[in-house]
């Protein structure tokens, strides 16, 4: 029989005869099963790892896990069989895949040196997808691992042991481990000089923008107190435009890979001006960055979502509708789910705008529509949608002129408090009474966006109550914990646990950052309101 399953293995690599490789697969199938009764002798345990191996050439997945299994069963010796077995299970399972590689390359320190190199391959192609800015950290531990173990066994191709290290400088910083990040940057570049020196132009590049990035954020730290606040923002535009600059360059030189360091680099300046009074003026360079990375197919796909939807922000604040329908079309298909539910609701209130003149069923898409308008009865009439019994009650709460006021001053903010504590005990109860089937993440949405409109219209007392109500939903319900940060792949969470973890995570903390948001509005409005009761009272 194990001569029978060699021929069919045999047939199956040299022809990818996918027939003969079904046959050798049943014959072992069919001899595993019959060797639990004792009635057949054993196969050769490695002819399971080389069926494996033409199944992955041939037609991938065709029975390799539990060819893997049956193999792992029998407590293989540590052998280069074992370590092809890893490999093969790296290949079919993800998230396990970076742990399974890693297991191979501690199994070939000392020997086995020529599968070192396959290892390693078969690694980057698994990780590839994850080496982004915000998740590449999670590699250090494996690269490093990886990138040690060609270094341990001498390998020859320096071009690949160079492209690995540079990765390797990238995923360093990325975690912020930037002393380290300048150790290894100068052993790369060394190696490189010695070895390469044709790749020295990449490295160069790669330390370039990373050296432009902190000479750029010292700088600006360096900024003398007195400036006026239209300086920092008027350097950071400088610099974002010789990135532009440097960016077009690359593009006309043809070399994807300093593009997109570049258009890496350009996003992050641009993260600070994205404010509703500057982001205009980056709308160029963002659109360019987003061009650049769709023409060379880059896989910062995170970094490319997160440009569309915020260039469609600045499109729609500009009144261009269809170019911020097609941004967010754009990073809808880009996003990994973690960003669903904000790019889903985004795009829902820009069909919104689009229709005016039609009335919607649901009353959050009715207040949605009605805060498209500049005037504070709609904005009264948003409030009263979102909370038909509570929202004019605690509107009333800071009219004087709804309560019997004292001849004395005294008497007067006595009236006041009393009848201000009246009003917003309606408070009390409001989300109890929502109903069940209350998106209560899209009520405080909108209760924020309320708070926002009133407040850029100077609607103070709408705008005020808003607060009230928004800030309700702030009672700990939400919370984020170090402790639930997404584990790196090697313990074994890998790419979908990580989308699945960090989907969570975001939700929240987009509506704990938003609850902080209207805090602070709140405070603001407040203080406003006592130092005006006081001028009035006083004075």
């Amino acid at each position: 029989m194990e001569l029978d399953i060699r021929q069919y293995l045999t047939q199956a690599k040299e022809r990818q005869d996918s027939g003969a490789l079904r046959s050798a697969y049943q014959l072992m199938e069919s001899a595993a099963v019959a060797r639990t009764g004792g009635r057949t002798p054993r196969i050769a345990p490695e002819l399971y790892v080389v069926c494996a191996e033409v199944a992955l050439q041939v037609r991938p997945g065709e029975g390799v896990c539990s060819l893997d299994c049956i193999y792992f069963e029998g407590n293989p010796t540590a052998n280069q069989f074992l370590c092809r077995a890893y490999l093969c299970q790296g290949q079919l399972k993800s998230p396990p895949t970076t742990g399974s590689v890693v297991r191979t390359v501690n199994l070939l320190k000392g020997r086995y040196y020529f599968m070192t190199f396959n290892a390693s391959v078969l690694y980057f192609q698994t990780v590839r997808p994850l080496l982004q800015p915000g998740r590449c950290r999670h590699l250090v531990p494996s690269l490093r691992q990886v990138v040690g173990s060609l270094e341990e066994v001498a390998d020859r191709d320096h071009s690949w042991r160079a492209e690995l290290m540079m990765h390797l400088i990238k995923c360093l910083v990325d975690s912020r481990e930037m002393e380290e990040a300048a150790r290894f940057a100068k052993v790369t570049e060394e190696f490189i000089k010695s070895h390469i020196p044709h790749l020295y132009p990449r490295l160069f590049t790669l330390l370039y923008i990373l050296a432009l990035t902190a000479r750029v954020v010292l700088s600006l730290l360096q900024e003398r107190h007195s400036q006026t606040e239209v300086v920092i923002p008027q350097a950071r535009l400088k610099e974002i435009g010789q990135l532009d600059q440097c960016l077009q360059t690359a593009v006309r030189e043809g070399d994807p890979q300093a593009a997109q360091a570049v258009c890496a680099t350009q996003w992050r300046f641009c993260l600070p001006l994205l404010q509703h009074n500057l982001r205009t003026h980056i709308r160029t360079p963002l659109l360019r960055v987003a061009q650049v990375l769709e023409d060379i197919q880059s896989m910062l796909l995170e970094t490319r979502c997160q440009v569309h939807s915020e260039l469609a922000v600045i499109e729609e604040e500009d009144g261009r509708l269809e170019a911020s329908l097609t941004h967010l079309q754009k990073a809808m298909l880009l996003d990994d789910g973690t960003r669903q539910e904000r790019l889903s609701s985004a795009l829902r209130l820009l069909q919104l705008r689009g229709t005016l003149y039609q009335t919607p069923p649901r009353a959050e898409d009715k207040a949605d529509l009605l805060m498209q308008t500049d005037s504070r009865p709609i904005l009264v009439a948003v409030g009263l949608l979102l909370a038909p019994d509570d929202f004019q009650m605690v509107l009333d709460a800071d009219n004087t002129s709804k309560s019997s006021l004292g001849s004395g001053p005294g008497a007067r903010l006595s009236a006041k408090a009393q009848h201000h504590s009246t009003s917003v005990r309606k408070l009390d109860g409001h989300l109890a009474r929502q109903g069940k089937d209350t998106d209560i993440t899209e009520r405080a949405k909108l209760w924020a966006t309320l708070v926002k409109t009133a407040r850029k219209q100077e609607v103070w007392d709408v705008c005020r109550a808003a607060c009230r109500f928004c800030l309700l939903y702030d009672d700990g319900r939400l919370k984020i914990s170090e402790t639930d940060e997404c584990r790196s792949l090697e313990e074994g969470s890998g790419a979908e646990g990580l989308h699945a973890c960090s989907r969570g995570q975001i939700c929240a903390r987009d509506l704990l950052r938003l609850l902080a948001e209207i805090r602070f509005i709140s405070a603001e409005v407040d203080y406003c309101q006592h130092k005006h009761t006081f001028q009035m009272f006083f004075h």
